[in-house]
């Protein structure tokens, strides 16, 4: 009975978190049982509504990339980078199935940027062998 209780809780615990991808349900359905990112929890942060023509939908990754879903007139569509997906199609959704895998999967690398505003100017980040300051040179006296 406790693992039963315990199930229960957990299934409503999971249905309540899937309800901030407030989406239609054949983006629902595309994103779960087509692209197999069932439970959506655990691969997108966020899913955004763009206004756009045609309209489409930003699904952000918990790593943060992200690709779009477009409605087209025959079905959806994965836009991912440059590269348009059509689900209808067996052969481009197991590309769009794999080009997914690999933004899920692969480093984000840093720009040069990102790593200079992750560094602070504390005393215990400056190496030991470096001095803090230059000491001011003394003009020789004549």
């Amino acid at each position: 009975m406790k693992q039963l209780r315990k199930h229960i809780k957990e299934e409503i615990s999971r249905l309540m978190a899937e309800e901030k991808y407030a989406a239609p349900q054949e983006i629902s359905d595309a994103l779960k049982m087509t692209l197999q990112l069932d439970p959506l929890v655990r691969y997108i942060d966020t899913l955004k509504a763009v206004n756009s023509l045609p309209p489409s939908y930003e699904v952000r990754l918990l790593n943060g990339t992200s690709f779009m879903i477009y409605y087209e007139d025959f079905g959806l569509m994965v836009k991912i980078g440059t590269k348009d997906y059509y689900l209808d199609d067996s052969s481009e959704l197991l590309m769009a199935k794999k080009h997914i895998n690999k933004l899920l999967t692969d480093p984000i690398l840093k720009t040069s940027g990102e790593e200079e505003t992750e560094m602070s100017d504390t005393p215990e980040d400056i190496p030991a062998d470096e001095p803090a300051e230059e000491p001011a040179e003394e003009e020789p006296e004549a």
